[in-house]
């Protein structure tokens, strides 16, 4: 596996990032693994003082706009988020998606990586808040963003609070 380096970014910033579960399992049909993965999403959110502008959690991956006081801290970020939450579900019932996930003998809910893109402009935030919304709609999950209960469409578009905090100063639709 190629290793990326990151590059080191020291001041504070938004990352547009996307990971993955093992096999694109859809664990997150599971209501109670979707709510405990954004429950602990918020806590290691907290842990790093980041805040969270934008999200979707699908079935088998999540798209996060995060802000973090130091980007260069976006790695250790998701490394923490990923091994937390992926302790807490090896402990849930998944049902029949826990075999799945299950590669060598070892419970693995995430691929070991993660894509990122650092936001440098209003244009790239409203750009990925859009995609990260219309998501479940391109699925073919929801007809309407809003009807998606693991995002922040609701937040966005109708000033409803969605299950996770969401901070709008930095960007205003």
């Amino acid at each position: 596996m190629v290793i990326r380096k990151r590059l080191h970014i020291p001041q504070q910033g938004i990352a547009f990032v996307t990971t993955t579960t093992t096999g694109w399992t859809p664990v997150y049909n599971v209501r109670l693994a979707a709510e405990i993965t954004l429950n602990e999403l918020e806590k290691t959110l907290d842990l790093y003082d980041g805040l969270l502008t934008g999200y979707v959690l699908m079935p088998s991956h999540i798209h996060m706009l995060a802000y973090l006081h130091s980007i260069s801290d976006l790695s250790r970020f998701v490394q923490a988020f990923k091994s937390i939450s992926a302790r807490r579900l090896k402990k849930t019932d998944l049902g029949e998606y826990r075999n799945l996930l299950i590669k060598k003998g070892q419970f693995r809910l995430w691929k070991p990586r993660f894509d990122d893109f650092i936001i440098r402009n209003e244009e790239q935030f409203l750009t990925k808040l859009e995609y990260i919304h219309n998501n479940p709609v391109k699925a073919g999950l929801v007809d309407v963003a809003t009807d998606w209960p693991y995002s922040s469409a609701k937040d966005w578009y109708e000033n409803k609070p969605g299950f996770l905090r969401i901070d709008k100063s930095y960007f205003r639709l």
